[in-house]
């Protein structure tokens, strides 16, 4: 390639080395790509300082590129300022698509723009990184490569177009728009390649949600086809009634969508999601390097840059990663460990209620529709009075589930969505805003968090784990059981652990006996819960799963007793007999009818258990058996 290109210029070029970058702080760098007739001549680039702060009559008139790089090895050559520079393959091919005959291109290229050598050791990057939101909000559009027209990529984006533009006007949503003919008889001629198409890489990689999420123009492009995003938004709207789309699909979709409805961007803005829900939503996608796991969703939040979020490549990525743990969870203490991806979060909170269903339904790109039930926690810190119990989140990279918990860990400024794994918990959403009631006049003014009390504190024990930078794509069920092992060089004191687990067994059965005094039967959170809590007594899933009624004072106490032999290998105890007898109604005999069948000989069977047992059947009428 370099000697074809030697031949093209007539000269041997020298490398490009990169001036240093003034220090203004809105300055990055623009490069030119210059026109050429020939479709196969060599690349060739200027690249000059730009100033962003520079408004003149508010127009910036070049355009930003998002790309995946592919491959590191960089076996493509072009001309910039007059020397060589080496470049990806995927950059290569994008930059020919783009190149015009006759006209130069401003363009914002991340590989060109911002120095990548090794030996300055990220300096520029992380003084660059900043300021991407900037330079994608401000670009005249954002020009979206999702590579060539390999495996029919052209005419999938080809079809979803159409689908686009006979789904209606585009000024709403489209998931409930018509579809005309012939789309509708025969809506997908090339499911295969549509499907191929948006598996490729760019919609898994992370960096891509910040430069389509704050942009105001999007086009989609795949080899020569270049469509406009919104457009190809509702293609997607209605392709999705046909194909089961790639879950990386969503997020993206709903940034792009959101571009047509975007303010002009005004320097020094932030967004309007916080960086626990973004971490949250987002972790599962793909980077180059794990600090960007962290790095890439700076310009789509809403928090200001600390220290703990500040790009710092130099820092290892397990401290990284504490650190913003540490800034999500102030009042807990943060362990991490080199060779594993997992953080342990170890703090108080207040278990607030549990995720009672989940809108299977609900069909709006990016989010996720639960309905919550609050426990009596909530409800004496005023949760009722600020929230609703039916909330829309943004999709969190693992899926909420029936029975998933409401927690908000001390200090914390926002609820968090956790599920238990036998005897700790683990992170699914580390934050979300749940909906807000129209407030009224005689509403008080403090959130929960300020109005929070040490009634209710509960010792919890959370892991965290965030996938490696470079991971092939996973189902989020896998990602989910990857998530549930704590490190092995995790320690904690017996009684540490005797204290979380009693907390753990009160969590269970509280929701437990919620989810029955609602409905009265068994429901898929209490399914959940079950298998989540590991428990493989038959007696407590017999008793759950048979829909007792807590109408019955002693129930709750039976299934807390349960759980405790379980956990520390005890006998059922005398009380816990009599207690079934006496105080359960006329469920008595069918937990007397459970204990018998488990439990046998080893009851402690003694003469106040059968006068309980007598008094009890005196106390339920000849022929009448409990129903359930």
């Amino acid at each position: 390639m370099f000697r074809k290109l030697k031949h093209a210029l007539h000269y041997d070029p020298p490398s490009f080395t990169y001036p240093t970058l003034p220090q203004e702080p809105y300055t990055t760098r623009m490069i030119r790509l210059l026109p050429h007739e020939d479709k196969s001549a060599p690349i060739q680039c200027e690249l000059f300082n730009y100033d962003l702060s520079e408004t003149g009559d508010g127009t910036h008139l070049y355009q930003a590129l998002s790309y995946v790089w592919g491959s590191e090895i960089k076996p493509e050559t072009i001309i910039l300022n007059g020397c060589t520079f080496q470049v990806t393959t995927n950059l290569h091919t994008a930059l020919l698509y783009l190149r015009n005959r006759q006209l130069e291109r401003i363009l914002w290229v991340d590989a060109i723009c911002i120095n990548q050598d090794e030996e300055d050791h990220g300096h520029e990057k992380s003084k660059q990184i900043p300021l991407m939101r900037t330079i994608y909000a401000q670009a005249e559009r954002v020009i979206v490569w999702l590579g060539d027209a390999t495996e029919n990529g052209d005419k999938a984006l080809e079809e979803i177009s159409c689908l686009g533009e006979a789904a209606g006007n585009g000024d709403e949503a489209s998931d409930e728009a018509p579809v005309e003919a012939p789309y509708y008889e025969d809506p997908i001629k090339h499911s295969d390649a549509c499907l191929r198409l948006l598996q490729r890489d760019w919609f898994s990689r992370i960096w891509v949600l910040q430069e389509v999420g704050v942009a105001r123009c999007v086009y989609i492009m795949c080899g020569s086809v270049y469509i406009n995003g919104h457009i190809f938004c509702e293609g997607l709207s209605i392709l999705r009634r046909f194909l089961d789309l790639p879950s990386t699909i969503g997020p993206v979709a709903y940034l792009i969508r959101g571009a047509l409805y975007r303010p002009k961007y005004e320097l020094g803005s932030r967004g309007y999601i916080s960086m626990g829900e973004l971490i949250g939503m987002y972790h599962g996608h793909n980077a180059t390097k794990q600090h960007d796991k962290l790095y890439a969703l700076l310009g789509l939040s809403a928090d200001r840059i600390t220290d703990a979020t500040r790009p710092d490549y130099s820092l290892p990525w397990t401290e990284v990663f504490k650190e913003v743990t540490s800034y999500l969870f102030p009042e807990c203490s943060v362990e991490t460990w080199n060779e594993t991806e997992t953080v342990i979060i170890k703090g108080k909170g207040w278990i607030l209620g549990y995720v009672h269903s989940v809108d299977e339904n609900f069909s709006e790109f990016g989010k996720q529709k639960i309905e919550v039930l609050f426990n009596d926690t909530a409800k004496s810190f005023g949760c009722k009075d600020h929230w609703e119990t039916d909330w829309k989140l943004q999709a969190s990279a693992l899926l909420i589930q029936d029975g998933d918990i409401i927690c908000l860990l001390k200090g914390a400024s926002q609820p968090s969505i956790i599920r238990l794994c036998r005897d700790h918990f683990t992170v699914i959403a580390p934050a979300v805003t749940p909906q807000r009631r129209r407030q009224k006049e005689s509403t008080p003014a403090a959130m929960p968090q300020e109005r929070c009390s040490t009634n209710g504190l509960c010792d919890i024990l959370l892991t965290w784990k965030t996938p490696l930078a470079r991971r092939e794509n996973k189902e989020k069920s896998e990602i989910m059981f990857m998530q549930m092992n704590k490190p092995p060089k995790f320690q904690e004191e017996p009684y540490e652990a005797e204290k979380r687990l009693k907390h753990i067994m009160l969590v269970v059965i509280d929701i437990a006996m919620r989810a029955l005094v609602q409905e009265m039967f068994i429901n898929k959170a209490i399914e959940q819960l079950l298998r989540q809590s590991g428990t493989k007594d038959p007696i407590i899933q017999e008793l759950i799963a048979g829909g007792v009624y807590v109408d019955a004072r002693g129930t709750e106490r039976i299934l807390q007793d349960l759980l405790r032999y379980q956990e520390y290998d005890r006998p059922i105890s005398e009380e816990t007999l009599i207690i079934a007898t006496t105080e359960c109604g006329t469920y008595g005999g069918i937990i007397m009818e459970l204990f018998l069948q488990y439990q046998g000989a080893n009851l402690p069977v003694s003469e106040e258990v059968v006068k309980a047992v007598a008094g009890n059947s005196i106390s339920t009428p000849r022929g009448e058996s409990p129903s359930l």
